[in-house]
């Protein structure tokens, strides 16, 4: 997104909201957006209230965060929220500004009873709740999580749904995601970048399959290694590795496998190495009996399942966040 297009976004909550509104924070400036937070945009020496005022009148969003904080709360945040529906008035029926997001069970205002809210709790609810926020602020961003986590079985069959990816076993009606792949050489190392999703990927990985620990020192080799000028690579969450995943085999994209002696073709594009067949991922497998291993994504099959640790069949392909600053 250039600069001049990015809204300007404003936060407002509650003092005891500020570790929820941090990582709010976080998640939007982390797809390029440009966020007012006080805790972190005020400057020494500003006029706090003029200054907060001023951001609220110039911003195009102004995310309320509530809770059964800050729907008790007196003080500033309710002058901030006045400015606001002052703000609100003076917009057409059609304008979106005012997006009110609940962080607990509360009940909103009678003022607020007729704009339609976000919920990010619980926990699990929190990726969906973001992507409705960006689906606003920011229409075309693909949001994806880039935290490890562990996932059962019925969690990847959520997750497949909720990003539409294809997967033949448990989704297979799933149709991937539109990519803007732009292949560069930096330093000597090839990359793709994927303006989708914001993922810089090695156009390779490791030449051969490795265990799920020697993959994890593989990737530590390559940050020393300062791999295309970045120090930050990791293995992808199960997420990221299956927004890679075509809906159908690319004809252009053939790979042997070194121990089955089977040539096929990839649902992956072909602007990648076609040496990876299967990859690891950084997210643990949680079902009883598999908790030490992790979900591997295979492009041969096109499906992601639960990889043991010490198998030698699945490579490294490294990813970073485009937003990172390492």
């Amino acid at each position: 997104m250039s600069e001049h297009k990015k809204p300007k976004i404003f936060l407002s909550y509650a003092h005891e909201d500020t570790g929820m509104a941090k990582r709010i924070y976080q998640d939007l400036k982390r797809y390029g957006l440009d966020v007012w937070i006080d805790c972190e945009s005020l400057l020494p020496g500003q006029n706090w209230k003029i200054t907060i005022e001023k951001a609220i009148k110039e911003s195009h969003y102004y995310l309320l965060l509530l809770s059964s904080h800050s729907m008790t709360k007196r003080g500033f945040i309710q002058k901030e929220m006045r400015i606001a529906y002052e703000m609100l008035e003076q917009c057409s029926e059609d304008d979106i500004y005012l997006i009110p997001i609940r962080l607990d069970d509360c009940e909103p205002s009678l003022k607020l009873s007729d704009i339609h809210y976000i919920d990010l709790f619980p926990e699990s609810e929190y990726q969906s709740g973001l992507k409705k926020i960006l689906k606003v602020v920011s229409p075309g961003t693909f949001i994806i999580r880039n935290e490890p986590r562990e996932l059962s079985t019925a969690d990847v069959a959520e997750l497949l749904k909720l990003h539409d990816f294809y997967d033949r076993d448990r989704n297979p009606m799933g149709k991937g995601i539109k990519h803007q792949y732009v292949v560069k050489k930096i330093n000597a190392d090839t990359v793709v970048i994927d303006e989708t999703t914001e993922l810089m990927w090695q156009h390779g990985g490791s030449s051969k399959a490795l265990s799920l620990e020697d993959a994890k020192n593989w990737i530590n080799i390559l940050n020393k290694k300062v791999f295309a000028g970045c120090s930050d690579w990791r293995l992808p969450t199960l997420e990221e590795a299956m927004s890679l995943m075509e809906p159908e085999k690319k004809k252009d994209a053939l790979h042997t496998d070194p121990m089955l002696y089977i040539t096929q073709n990839l649902f992956i594009d072909s602007v990648f190495d076609k040496a990876q067949g299967w990859i690891w991922t950084s997210d643990i497998v949680s079902d009883l009996m598999k908790v030490s291993g992790a979900w591997v994504v295979g492009f041969g099959d096109g499906c992601c399942r639960y990889g043991h640790p010490t198998a030698l069949s699945h490579y490294v392909r490294a990813v970073r966040s485009i937003n990172s600053t390492k």
